[in-house]
Formats: structure tokens, C-alpha cells, sequence
């Protein structure tokens, strides 16, 4: 059954993203640090965290997963096993399943029909390095001294005891915990109590979703027992071993708590539409707890029954078996969320409050207006000065939005740890990732739009960039390579930076392996600088790789790494030292939302530019241009310029009357080459938001979307790499 229409999916797959996410970072610090108390720490909370709200849904595959995560993080927590590479490997395989899963969830509602068989295999994996199942170490837990609160029990039950102190944390129902529940599974439990931790305040002051005690109990059973089953917050408890005399009146306590359970189950409704029988289930196992608590000598064998009761009593009820309607229809994925801090949520509200404002001054404006009350010449003063505050309360709109949807760059850099990690260790080289800047922000889809971009360029500098050790150290280098990732803001763009210590470009290389394989003609090579050299791996199908494999050789990857840039709006720029490493600089505009065009003419018709692609603009006489090959050119500061007119790109007609003495040239930049656009004329520059091509029009090739002029018309954005393709 698909839980897409459970009210807390929508809640859950975002905090199961970070908490996974989290967990992977967690781990790769600490395979880095196997010591490091505070990642283990981290990791160990976050895959339990992720165990609890995971129970609020019926998915047994990605519950089972994560408690075999969490016994095998608690041996290594507790010393019992190392966390070796192979470890982790086993550990992130488990992280990127789960990861699976979750985007199924969100995706379907469901699983997947082979999620038990690949949970199966999964905790196989877990409990191997376990052994013995990951039994505590046989000196058992440590104790502590008889606690504060032992006098308050009175006069203690005969033999054995161990008394347990369980304080857990304050936020622990958000992770899912539940701590009577908890302590109540104790084996032999004997006597249980509580006590607040702080004073409780007044009513209109509590947090009831907020753990205010400190649960207190008597049971009888070893250490190691209540060591197991509170593995998952050992720092939450202490115990002490003590012994005393039995007491008829603690038979009595627990044939009370007993009575009280089974008050509790009477009360309950007949009729459960959940799960029928599940009550009275558990009303049977209470009678038989309280039968068994009433024969003082089979006391310890309440300890099973009342936790049998207790179970069935606070298990979640099982979601209906419904199955779905043959004209059931598809329902949607699971609604992306956007995590906004509430200053920002204010600011936009407050300009929602100037905006209703300034609304209503217009309203008794044109009232006037209309009764004739203004002379034109007043008239259009209010309307100006209407307009300015209109336009300042726009401004602030769009950059309190455009603040919304600002995310920090670190949301693509946290997966590259792990990728680095993996492809270093297949590739048999060591690598330091370094990240810089990872606080920098940007527009939400901007920010997205670099995570292919990136992988492409990180691969390429493990497989072709850095060396592996023995030929870094046979050239002087240390035997560790570095990769980094930075990014910063620069002016209206963010700019992020690809650079490695490894071989570099090698220039002569690049030409030969150009004109072998057809890309660039010999005498064209003959003639390159060693930055033009640089530049042809971006040619598409160009590829210096010896052999095909899954990293590289198949001649696509950084001609999509600038295609995609570029129809984002941004640039790539690529600069190599041979023998001491390559960077590659990816700039993007801060936002993708809104846009910066130019209109021009081309006749009668209007046509946009987008501002990215606009070096600048020139007016040359005809006289200057001249017949190269089939196309025109003319020079531009020393630089030959070849030019286009735009009515033949868009195969329209020549404007009609006599040909200008001048001809207006836009001068473009396109995969770092300037081209000149001849076009009738230059209009306004303008920001406005562009809107993709749709219905009959999807797909047109050489239009990037449409946007609406201040008249209410339809201007074209021009697709200008492709239309010149």
C-alpha cells in the first residue's frame, strides 16, 4: 500500500535526507579519525534517529536495516570491533540503500517489491563482522555506587538486585523514543519510579513534548542484560549491583502496576476498526501477568508476560490491508520542501503589510480621478510618486523571495566526500578533499544546477589529474594529492573552483589527439597557443583516455560541463600548469529566477538576448565589413570578429527601404568566441522572469522561453549557441 497519503510523509523525507546525509559525513570523519568520539557519537545518534521516525511507518525493510546499523556501530562504539575501510564500505552501501528507499518514498509511497530480500541481505552483511552477534565483551558493563534515591524504596526485595538510573534526553520524543516503554522491558523488573529533573513550572510555561524525568527501577537481572537493551543510550544510564530482603508488599507494587494496566485495557473501546483483537490481546497477556505476579515464588517469570503485555498494548497499530481501485489514478510524489528561517518569513510578511498599503492609496487615487478632483498635471504627479513606491516595495519583494530560495553551496558539496572516498580507493590513489566556501548561498535551482557540472569535473581530475603515489612521488610530490572545492561570490555571480595538484594538461598532447580523431584541422593545431590547446577538451567526443571505462573514455563530459553551464547562463573557464595540476572556474548568475535581457529589433519584430552572453554593442559602417569565406567580419580592437544578421538565423525577411550606413552588431560571447549578430536595432535592457517553451511550442529549437513586455507582449528569448550551431 503506498504511504503517500500519510500525513507525516511529507515531514519525514526531508529530515530522513539530512539525517542520512548526516550519517555519511559522519562516517568518512571517521574513517579519517577513527578515534573521534564526537563523529562516532553523531553517527550513532543520527542512524537511531532515523530508526525511530522511520517506525512511524509500516516499512520493516528500512527499520531492520537500521537496527543492524545500529548493533554494529554499537560494538564499534563499545571497542568490540575497528572500524575498518571495509567497515565502512559495508556501512556506506547500507547508508546509500537506505538513501534508495527513501527517494522511492517520496517517488511512489512504497518500497519496491525487492526491498525485504535486499533488507535481508543487507543485516547479513551487518551481523557479520558481529561474530557472536555482538554480545557485550564478558567483563561486563561498569557499575556504579548504590544511587542517591535507594532509601526511598524502603525495604528491598530479597536477592540480587540491580538498580538502574535512566535519564534521557530532553528532545528524545522527536527521535522517536519512547522511555517508559524502555525501561519497562527490564527482565524481572521489580519496582519502577520516577522524579522530575527540574521543578515543574506553571502550566502556561510547560512543554509537554519536552522530557522532564528520570526514570528509577529495581529488576532482577545481570548487567549485561540491561546493558543490551538500553545498547543505543548508554551514556543515559547507570546501574549498581546491590541485594536485600524480600518484602510480601513488592509482590503487592507489582500486582498493583499489573491491575492499573489492565484498568487501563478495560477502559479501552470494544471495537478497534485499526487492528481488531489487538486489545483484547493484550488484555490477556495482562490477566496472565498478574496471575503469574500473584505466586510470590513465579515472580520472575512476570518479567516476559508483563513485557508481552506491555508490547502488544503499545505497538502501532497496523495500517489496513486496502488494496487499490482498478481506476484508482496515479497520486503525486511526496511535495518537496525548502527549510526557510522564520527572519525571512517576517521580512516578506511585513512587505506583504506595505504592499496592502500602498494597494489601498491607489484605490483613493483613481477615486479621485474619476470624480474629477485632480488636474491632469497633479494627476500624473500621484501616479509617479504611486509608481516609485510601488516599484521600491517590488524591489524588496523580489529580493526578500529571492532570499527564500537562497541555499548554501554545501548542499552539493556534502556528497562529494564520499565520492572522492570511493573513486580514490578504486583507482588506488590517496586523495585530500578540501572544501572552501561551502557556506556561500545561491538561488535554490542555480545551486542545483552545478551538482552534474561538478561530478563531471571531480572525476575527471581523480582519473586524469592527480597521479597515482609512486608517480607523484617519483616527481617530488607528496604521495597524497589534494582536490579542492571552493566557491565565493563575485559581483553577481557565484563562482566555483575545480583545482587539483596532479600532472596538468599537457598541450602538445591535446592537439595530436584532436586532429587524430578528426576535430581540428593540422594547420589549425600547428597554430594554437597553449591556452587554445587547453580549451579542446571541452569539443564534444574529444577524450584522451587510453581504454573505455566507467570514469572516463567515452568522450562526453566536459563539453556537457560547459553545454549545461552556458544554457544556465553562466561560463567555464579552464587554465593547467603541466606537472603541477589543472583548475577549472564554473561562474553562475546568483539567480536562475529572474533573468537580464536586451531586446532588439529585427524589423518590425522584437526579439531577447539574454545579458550573459552580451559582450557589447557596436555600431560599424558597412564599408568596414568584409567577405570572409561566406560570412562578413569585421575587426574589433586588432581582433577579427566574423558576423551574422539575425533575419537570416531566424530565416526571416530583410528589412524593406534602403540599407543603413551603419549597421547595428551585437557582439556575443559563445563557447568563449566572439560573434557579431547584425540586428536592426538596440532596445531597453530590462530584468524580467523567462518562462519555458510549452504545449505546440515545447521543443522549438533556437528559443529559450518567452517573457511579457510592459504592453503585454510576447518577446521570444533567443537560444543564440543554438540558432548560430
Amino acid at each position: 500500500m503506498s504511504l503517500l497519503d500519510h500525513p507525516l510523509l511529507a515531514q519525514f523525507i526531508p529530515e530522513a535526507r539530512e539525517l542520512l546525509e548526516q550519517s555519511g559525513r559522519s562516517l568518512l570523519a571517521l574513517e579519517r579519525e577513527p578515534g573521534d568520539v564526537a563523529a562516532m557519537a553523531a553517527l550513532f545518534r543520527a542512524v537511531h534517529t532515523l530508526k525511530g521516525t522511520s517506525g512511524l511507518f509500516d516499512i520493516p525493510p528500512v527499520i531492520e536495516s537500521l537496527h543492524a546499523a545500529e548493533d554494529l556501530l554499537g560494538a564499534a562504539q563499545a571497542g568490540r570491533l575497528s572500524l575498518t575501510p571495509a567497515l565502512a564500505d559495508v556501512l556506506l552501501d547500507t547508508l546509500d540503500q537506505l538513501g534508495r528507499w527513501i527517494e522511492a518514498l517520496a517517488r511512489e509511497g512504497r518500497l519496491g517489491e525487492d526491498a525485504e530480500a535486499l533488507a535481508a541481505a543487507l543485516v547479513q552483511r551487518l551481523a557479520g563482522p558481529l561474530g557472536n552477534g555482538g554480545a557485550p565483551a564478558t567483563e561486563g558493563p561498569a557499575l556504579d555506587p548504590p544511587p542517591a534515591w535507594l532509601p526511598r524504596v524502603g525495604a528491598l526485595p530479597e536477592g540480587p538486585l540491580l538498580a538502574l538510573t535512566y535519564t534521557p534526553d530532553a528532545h528524545c520524543f522527536f527521535r522517536g523514543e519512547d522511555p517508559l516503554g524502555l525501561i519497562r522491558q527490564l527482565p524481572g523488573l521489580a519496582w519502577i519510579g520516577v522524579e522530575p529533573l527540574e521543578p515543574w513550572p506553571g502550566l502556561e510555561a510547560l512543554d509537554p513534548f519536552a522530557s522532564n524525568l528520570r526514570y528509577l527501577a529495581l529488576a532482577r537481572c545481570a548487567p549485561a542484560e540491561a546493558a543490551e537493551l538500553f545498547r543505543y543510550v548508554p551514556d543515559q544510564l547507570r546501574m549498581a549491583a546491590i541485594g536485600g530482603e524480600r518484602r510480601a508488599e513488592d509482590d503487592e507494587v507489582l500486582r498493583a502496576v499489573l491491575a492499573a494496566q489492565l484498568r487501563l485495557l478495560d477502559a479501552a473501546p470494544e471495537a478497534d476498526p485499526i487492528a481488531p483483537g489487538r486489545l483484547a490481546a493484550a488484555r490477556g497477556a495482562a490477566l496472565r501477568a498478574l496471575a503469574v505476579a500473584g505466586r510470590p515464588a513465579a515472580l520472575p517469570e512476570a518479567g516476559p508476560e508483563l513485557r508481552a503485555a506491555l508490547t502488544a498494548l503499545l505497538a502501532p497499530p497496523a495500517a489496513p490491508a486496502i488494496p487499490p481501485s482498478p481506476a484508482e489514478t496515479p497520486r503525486p510524489t511526496a511535495p518537496s520542501v525548502l527549510r526557510v528561517e522564520q527572519a525571512k518569513v517576517d521580512a516578506l510578511m511585513n512587505l506583504i503589510g506595505e504592499f496592502v498599503v500602498a494597494k489601498n492609496a491607489l484605490a483613493w487615487l483613481a477615486r479621485r480621478a474619476g470624480e474629477d478632483e485632480l488636474p491632469p498635471r497633479q494627476l500624473a504627479r500621484e501616479i509617479k510618486d504611486r509608481h516609485a513606491l510601488f516599484n521600491r516595495i517590488a524591489e524588496d519583494m523580489q529580493a526578500a523571495i529571492m532570499s527564500v530560495r537562497m541555499l548554501p553551496v554545501d548542499h552539493v558539496f556534502q556528497r562529494f566526500p564520499r565520492l572522492v572516498r570511493d573513486i580514490a580507493r578504486r583507482l588506488g590513489k590517496q586523495v585530500e578533499l578540501r572544501l572552501e566556501g561551502a557556506e556561500t548561498e545561491a538561488d535554490k535551482n542555480v545551486v542545483e544546477a552545478l551538482a552534474d557540472p561538478l561530478i563531471h569535473m571531480v572525476r575527471n581530475s581523480l582519473d586524469h589529474g592527480i597521479e597515482p603515489p609512486a608517480e607523484r612521488i617519483a616527481a617530488g610530490k607528496p604521495e597524497q594529492g589534494t582536490l579542492s572545492l571552493s566557491a565565493q561570490h563575485e559581483n553577481d555571480h557565484v563562482v566555483i573552483r575545480v583545482s587539483d595538484d596532479g600532472r596538468g594538461l599537457d598541450a602538445a598532447r591535446l592537439r595530436a589527439k584532436a586532429v587524430e580523431k578528426g576535430l581540428i584541422e593540422p594547420e589549425r593545431a600547428n597554430t594554437m597557443s597553449e591556452e587554445e590547446a587547453f580549451q579542446l577538451i571541452f569539443l564534444p567526443g574529444f577524450s584522451t583516455a587510453a581504454a573505455v571505462s566507467d570514469l572516463s573514455g567515452r568522450g562526453v563530459g566536459m563539453d556537457v560541463v560547459r553545454t549545461t553551464i552556458e544554457k544556465a547562463g553562466g561560463r567555464v573557464r579552464l587554465s593547467s600548469r603541466p606537472g603541477e595540476g589543472t583548475v577549472v572556474e564554473i561562474a553562475l548568475p546568483l539567480s536562475m529566477a529572474i533573468t537580464r535581457i536586451m531586446t532588439v529589433a529585427c524589423g518590425e519584430r522584437l526579439f531577447g538576448v539574454p545579458m550573459a552572453l552580451v559582450v557589447e554593442t557596436v555600431r560599424v559602417p558597412r564599408a568596414a565589413l568584409h567577405r570572409v569565406g561566406e560570412n562578413d567580419a569585421f575587426v574589433l580592437r586588432d581582433r577579427v570578429v566574423p558576423v551574422l544578421r539575425l533575419s537570416r538565423l531566424l530565416d526571416l525577411p530583410e528589412p524593406e527601404g534602403e540599407p543603413p550606413a551603419q549597421e547595428a552588431i551585437l557582439v556575443v560571447r559563445i563557447h568563449g568566441e566572439r560573434l557579431g549578430i547584425i540586428v536592426s536595432a538596440f532596445e531597453e535592457v530590462m530584468e524580467t522572469i523567462v518562462k519555458p517553451l510549452e504545449g505546440v511550442l515545447a521543443g522549438l529549437r533556437g528559443f529559450t522561453g518567452t517573457t511579457l513586455l510592459g504592453d503585454g507582449r510576447v518577446l521570444l528569448i533567443l537560444d543564440v549557441p543554438e540558432l548560430v550551431a
